[in-house]
Order: structure tokens, then sequence, then C-alpha cells
């Protein structure tokens, strides 16, 4: 086969798998590690409706009651569940850690993409190498990638996609550009407001192409073939054309409701990212891209790397109810322009010290990650969840708890488990039935009256196998305490199987 026709060339392989497979192994470990959800829609949008297709059991939500959401990417994982179960993984966590694996080849792909995206570039091999190792290892990347949320499993398309944009730019080859609508479709298909960065990609092709006006027409009809695609899967999941994007789009947009949750500044996502990332690090992603604007006819290539995620970011920004998650991809961004900017210094300015160079942009790029490891530590701690955006009646929670979600899968490990309560924590903030994995009924509760009446309901139905979970410090009913044997304690929550009396 023409070197020329390869989608990577022989002589590029080898650091793209040995990057692929240090990024793979780093998210491995966080899918092991960074258990808990930073929000209820890690469970309830994704992987819970998933659970309940293949398992039978799960808690619906008015989205997927209404239609609000695609049944595409609670689809696929639903097939991963399938897949999973078939080949014998059966432990409630383990079948969920498979579920974050699985997610992680996707954003280790992606990681092996962006140092491609380098040798575009016009780095070096050695240069773009070394310059993509700290992504593949970074903190909060791979925190971001083994997340069950529809932001995070988008960020690998919309990355494959500006590759093949960058792809045709340099070839003119139609298959580029038709990788380039396919991988930006799927992004939407995950996530419907992927469509202002492939708006983004339409608009830099159009800048940066030789055939300006053909490129972003054929683009811009594919994406909308792949839009069209979501629609007919509309028709068989919700029996109607474009369901769940009409439906989330009045809910959002038209009627506002989103904005009840909160409603932030136009500079929330910049002041977040300054407050997230070192100086250093955002100051030489913003530099890197001036060089870009203003040395366009030149870098062409950084400018279609770029764009599409700034006018992603910008319409973020102008939408008022705002959360760092919903900007995840421009983080991973920020880390891959910043590392451009320094391996651009080395090539620039190493002269015959570029050895030592980039062995300190190297130093300087970890300890870049290391700030950010360090003031966000507590959020990798295994189950360890901020109740920051909780909102609802079901008060009574700390602002940071943990072992929700190891309680859940140490309740569904019970052989003889026939009915569970977990007591201390609200339904929302809960793994649902995923992490219980149990062909049984689970409730949860904070509130101190509803414990009581559920602990009532439980001891008066004498049903055996019933075991209650509660969160340590939790106020237990007094009248209940003799008939509670305790399992045992992790630390978090205390599992308690119930005996009756004669």
């Amino acid at each position: 086969m023409n070197e020329n026709k390869k989608i990577i060339n022989d002589s590029e392989v080898l650091p793209f798998f040995i990057i692929f497979a240090l990024s793979l192994l780093v998210r491995i470990y966080a899918a092991h590690t960074s258990i808990a959800q930073i929000y209820p829609d890690e469970i309830f949008q994704t992987i819970e409706p998933a659970h309940k297709l293949v398992f039978g059991r799960g808690i619906t939500y008015w989205e997927f009651k209404y239609g609000a959401r695609s049944w595409f990417f609670p689809g696929i994982l639903a097939g991963v569940y399938k897949i999973l179960d078939t080949i014998g993984v059966k432990d409630p966590l383990s079948i969920n850690i498979g579920i974050k694996i699985f997610l992680s080849i996707f954003s280790s792909l992606a990681v092996s993409v962006v140092y491609l995206l380098f040798r575009k570039h016009g780095l070096a091999k050695k240069e773009a190498f070394l310059f993509t190792l700290p992504l593949a290892a970074s903190y909060l990347a791979s925190y971001i990638s083994v997340r069950t949320l529809t932001e995070s499993a988008s960020l690998p398309f919309m990355v494959f996609a500006v590759y093949f944009a960058s792809n045709y730019i340099k070839n003119e080859r139609i298959r580029d550009l038709v990788f380039a609508f396919v991988t930006a479709g799927i992004a939407f298909m995950v996530r419907f407001q992927t469509a202002a960065f492939s708006f983004g990609i339409a608009v830099a092709l159009f800048l940066t192409a030789k055939k300006r006006f053909q490129s972003s027409l054929i683009f811009g009809f594919g994406f909308l073939g792949m839009v069209a695609l979501q629609g007919l899967l509309d028709i068989f999941t919700w029996g109607s054309f474009f369901k769940s994007f009409i439906t989330y789009f009045d809910y959002n947009v038209l009627r506002g409701v989103a904005n009840k949750h909160g409603v932030s500044p136009w500079y929330y996502y910049l002041s977040d990212i300054a407050k997230t990332f070192h100086p250093v690090t955002w100051i030489s992603a913003v530099l890197i891209m001036a060089i870009g604007v203003v040395s366009f006819k030149k870098n062409r290539q950084i400018f279609l790397f770029f764009f599409p995620f700034l006018l992603f970011f910008i319409v973020h920004s102008a939408i008022g109810h705002k959360e760092p998650r919903f900007v995840f991809v421009c983080f991973f961004v920020i880390l891959a322009l910043s590392a451009e900017f320094f391996a651009n210094l080395v090539r620039k300015y190493g002269n015959n010290r570029k050895n030592a160079a980039l062995f300190l942009a190297i130093c300087l790029l970890f300890s870049l990650d290391a700030f950010t490891h360090i003031k966000y530590a507590r959020l990798w701690n295994h189950s360890a969840t901020s109740v920051d955006n909780f909102y609802g009646n079901d008060r009574g929670v700390e602002k940071l708890f943990g072992g929700v979600l190891e309680t859940e899968a140490e309740l569904g490990r019970i052989a003889d488990l026939k009915r569970a309560y977990l007591f201390g924590i609200p339904q929302i903030w809960t793994g649902g039935y995923a992490y219980f994995h149990k062909n049984a009924p689970i409730s949860f509760t904070s509130n101190p009256e509803d414990v009581r009446k559920m602990m009532r309901k439980a001891v008066e139905s004498r049903q055996s196998g019933t075991y209650c979970a509660f969160k340590n410090g939790i106020e237990m009913p007094q009248e209940y305490t003799g008939n509670l044997e305790k399992i045992s304690d992790n630390g978090d929550f205390t599992i308690y199987k119930l005996r009756f009396g004669n």
C-alpha cells in the first residue's frame, strides 16, 4: 500500500502504540481507583438506562421517560454490559470498571492522535513523542477519561474529527473528509452540544482548505446526514423523528428550565480554568492560539486544531447554566496546546542543547500537571463525591461523602439478599442499580423520617434476606436497633442484616 494512503505511516506506529499503551495503563489505574461520580448524570443518564436495558432493573429519571436523551450512548454501553456479562464478569464493581476501561480505550487513542497532530504541525518525531507523554500520564485527563459522562465519551471523537480534517487539508483525500464528518457525527450522537464544535470544523475548513467551498459543504452535508441518522434512531427508540433533540432543546433552551439549576456569568469557565490550571499552562495555551491566528498562513494546522474547540467554548460561555464538566474537552485541549507551545519553543530555540531543553520542558509539563493533582487530589479518593450541585428535598447529607458505590456493590455481593436499604444518601447521588447489580429491590434516603418509616415497614414485612446499610454518623432509629445484626463496616457505611423476634 502506498504510504501516503495510510492513516498512520509505518514510521509512526511504534511511538503511537507506546503512547496509547501508557495512556491506557494510567486510565486502567484510574478506572480502579477513581470510582465516584462527580454528578448524577454520570450514573442516571448513561450506565443506569444501559443497565436496565440489559438486566431489567434500573431507576428511570424524566429524561428517559419523556425522550429527552438519545439512546445511542446508553445503547453502546448496554452492548458492553452484555459482553462483560457473557464472558463471566458478574461482580457489581468489576462490571462497571469494565465500562470505564472500555471508554479509556477511546480516550487513549485520542491522546495518541494528538501525537500524530503534533507531527502534522511540524514537530520532529522525538519532540512530538516526548511532549505527548505528559498528556498520556496526565492526572486531569485520566480523571476525565473514566467518567461515564457524555462529555467525556464525546471527547475522543472530537479529537478524531480534527485529525481527519487535518489529514484532508494536507492530502485532499475525500475519505479523510468523510471520516471527519462521521466522527463529528458520532460525537453529536453522544452529546448534542458538540454541534457547535462541528460548525467550527466547517468554518475552519472554509478558511484553511484549498477547495474551501467544496470542503466545507461536503463536511456540512455529511454531518447533517449523521444528524439525520440520530433522527432515525429516535424513530425506533422514541417513536418520532429527532424526538430526543427536540425535547432536550425545548427543555433546556426554549423553556430555560436548565437555568433553574443555576446561572453563572459569561466568564465562569475562564475563571474556573484559571483556578484549575497552573498559570504557565493556560497562558502557554493562549499564546499558541495567538500564534495560530497571527501567523495564520504558516500555522493553518494549529488554527484548525484549536478553532472548533474555541467556538465550542464560546457557545458554552454564552449559555447561562454552566458546570465545569460541560467543557471537559477544553481542559484536554488546554493541556495539548500547552505541550505544543513548549515543543515549539524547543524546536525554535533548542539548538545544540536540544536534549537538555527537551528534558527541562518535560519536567515542567509534569510539574504543571502535578499542581492540578495536588490541588484536586481529594476528587480521586476512591468514592469521594462532592454535593456542590445537589438540590431537592432529601437533605441531611454532608458536602463530601464517600464509599457509596462500593457499599452498593458490597450489598449486591450478598448471596441471600432479597431486599436492601441504603440510608444516609439521597437516591440521586447513588449508583442506582448499575452498582448494586442485584435482582432485588433497593431503596435510598437521607431523610431521618423516611429512614424510620422504611425501617418500620421492613420490620413489619418480616421478609428474610433484608439488609440495611447506614452511613456512619447518621442517627439510627433506636426502636429498631434490636433487629439489626452487624455484618460489616467499611469505614463509610455499616451493613446490618435485619433479624426478627418470635
